[in-house]
């Protein structure tokens, strides 16, 4: 299945639906993302609810033929403060869409590369 020239935009339209605002979009290997967030509250963090939205979409599209690659993504308030960083590794991504590892354990390794600013 060849993926569709429109996934990204349509990827992006689901991100702001759950509060996720990407502000950079870079369609390559890696997956480069940044974007604010309307989570961080007082804590000044990178939100997990977020991280596991933006997982969440992006294995949702799967079935709409979005390849995984690896991701990056940075993380910012609604000032465009830094908040921090994490990735996902595509292999994570297939091995969890061939039960090979499960969902905590997926979650574990990309919260194991969250970086705050």
């Amino acid at each position: 299945m060849s993926t569709p020239e429109d996934i990204y935009e349509r990827i992006e339209n689901r991100l702001v639906s759950h509060g996720i605002y990407v502000t950079d979009f870079e369609r390559g290997d890696p997956l480069e993302i940044t974007y604010e967030t309307v989570h961080a509250g007082e804590s000044g963090t990178v939100p997990d609810r977020d991280i596991g939205r933006l997982c969440n979409v992006l294995r949702e599209f799967r079935a709409e033929g979005w390849e995984p690659v690896d991701l990056r993504a940075v993380v910012t308030d609604l000032e465009g403060e830094r908040l921090g960083s994490w990735a996902a590794e595509a292999a994570w991504f297939r091995r969890l869409g061939r039960d090979e590892i499960t969902e905590t354990e997926f979650s574990q390794r990309v919260l194991e590369t969250v970086e705050t600013a």
